[in-house]
């Protein structure tokens, strides 16, 4: 069975149902050389698909399954069992927000070395911590405590019985195939990134760059290896610290250019309406696109290691050198997408009339009204924050002095919770708060409003050139551009505080 990753972008507090896209169509993810897409359609209708958690434990089990032009949707419902309620508890404190599913293929095609999954045997969606595809989603996370505990006791025997159904018919699978073609990334055997740089300085891990590169970029189960944990580790640091780019569309960079070619949504006239006779005209609908271009640029930088370092010192020192460097990467990526959307214009505006809980509230409500109604369909999925308007948030009290903002977990009186980590969410809406944004900046807005294209794997490229003939200098580079695609779909919020 093969596996695939997806984001998630947002969440909401109402039933125990987690809804968004599985799998976006159209969309080509290289997975270390070998690229690869999913047609629309192409898991058909399934049934019994489960929840999983990493792709280990069932959690609970996927109730709708939609197919739209943008992918294919589904809708689950989180067990209440002890690891369901972790699950849930994470996704809705924006911890966990990863999609991946677990298919079998049937049908590809090859076009333009792309490798097309035309019909696939969708085994289960799992909650997990990193994407490979960026265009997928958990749109919405519910929470309700009305189930019927029968139910959800029947549920779980029927997970269970499911799971091991699935490993049979996985093992029987791999089993009649154990002939065929695969790719194979053998030798997954490095324990660091220092070790990495160490035995390429050596001669020692030359020929090991490329399967290093494929568990950079992507890895499937049927590969034979799991990711090793450092690099895992690495690329939950470019996650960690690029919360501002994380709210928006990511698709993989073009292979050549130095500049992206986009269009963006600019008026909309006319509407669509019921035929009033047979024969009539219908109604006129008219979107005006224009073109757009977002330059490419390069993003990295590099460190100075001696050789007696390199030969000499311990791992410890290489890693954390590299890890540094991952760090930086990531913040000056996400810089890079913040200032995109500090300086971009033609935003919806809406204005804070009161400091207060209900202030709030209407500001919210007003912000997402205005992204629905104008956005081209567009939702609200995110309030971004600087971290002064969030220490004035986090702090409302009503009038008995008691705080509108949930802290302890027990949902009283509030509009929303906040916990010390600068995560939250206000009437549903996640909060994410970026300290190096201006005094006083509020964003609401929806993840079409901007797109981030973004080399494949950066900043991760491990090559021969770059390390084995940069024994003093080490360096770690990516190409990324941005560009905004959708100006209706963010709301600039005036929240003087002064």
């Amino acid at each position: 069975m093969e596996t695939r990753n997806f984001d998630v972008r947002s969440v909401d507090t109402e039933t125990r149902t987690v809804e968004g896209i599985a799998v976006p169509y159209g969309e080509t993810i290289d997975l270390g050389g070998v690229y690869e897409r999913f047609e629309r359609g192409a898991f058909g209708d399934p049934t019994g698909v489960k929840l999983f958690y990493d792709h280990k434990e069932p959690i609970g089990i996927v109730e709708k399954t939609e197919d739209t032009e943008g992918g294919f949707v589904i809708k689950a419902r989180i067990s209440k069992t002890p690891r369901g309620d972790e699950v849930y508890t994470l996704l809705r404190d924006g911890v966990l927000n990863k999609f991946s599913v677990g298919f079998v293929p049937v049908n590809d095609r090859m076009e333009d070395d792309v490798i097309v999954r035309t019909k696939a045997d969708l085994k289960e969606v799992s909650v997990v911590a990193f994407p490979a595809y960026t265009n997928a989603d958990v749109a919405l996370v519910r929470s309700a405590d009305t189930t019927n505990s029968k139910e959800l006791e029947n549920m779980s025997n029927d997970i269970e019985a499911q799971e091991v159904a699935d490993r049979v018919t996985d093992l029987e699978r791999r089993f009649a195939t154990y002939g065929e073609t695969k790719p194979a990334d053998n030798g997954l055997d490095i324990r660091s990134a220092g070790d990495f740089v160490k035995g390429l300085q050596t001669g020692s891990t030359r020929d090991k760059v490329k399967t290093y590169n494929r568990a950079f970029t992507g890895m499937t189960t049927v590969d034979g290896n799991v990711q090793p944990a450092w690099v895992s580790s690495n690329i939950r640091l470019v996650q960690e610290n690029r919360d501002v780019l994380n709210l928006f569309s990511k698709e993989g960079l073009p292979a050549s250019g130095n500049s992206v070619e986009y269009l963006t949504l600019g008026t909309a006239t006319g509407t669509v309406g019921e035929q009033a006779n047979e024969g009539d005209d219908l109604g006129y609908l008219e979107v005006t696109l224009t073109d757009a271009t977002a330059p490419v640029k390069t993003y990295g930088g590099y460190t100075s290691l001696s050789r007696q370092a390199i030969e000499r010192s311990g791992t410890p020192l290489l890693s954390t050198a590299f890890e540094h460097m991952v760090r930086q990467y990531a913040k000056a990526t996400n810089a890079a997408v913040r200032s995109a959307l500090v300086a971009g214009t033609g935003y919806q505006t809406a204005t804070l009339a009161a400091g207060t809980g209900a202030g709030w509230m209407s500001l919210v409500i007003e912000a997402d009204a205005l992204i629905h109604d104008n956005g081209f369909g567009s939702e609200a999925e995110f309030v971004l924050m600087s971290k002064d308007v969030y220490a004035t948030v986090a702090t409302l009290v009503d009038s008995a002095g008691r705080p509108l903002f949930d802290i302890n977990g027990d949902g009283s009186n509030t509009i929303g919770n906040v916990t010390r980590k600068r995560k939250g969410n206000i009437a549903g809406l996640p909060i994410v708060v970026d300290a190096s944004l201006a005094a006083n900046s509020v964003y609401v807005g929806s993840s079409d409003a901007l797109k981030v294209w973004e080399q494949a794997g950066a900043p991760f490229r491990l090559e021969d050139e770059n390390i084995i003939n940069l024994t003093k200098d080490f360096s770690l580079y990516g190409y990324m551009a941005v560009g905004i695609t959708n100006a209706k779909s963010i709301v600039k919020c005036d929240v003087d505080l002064v």
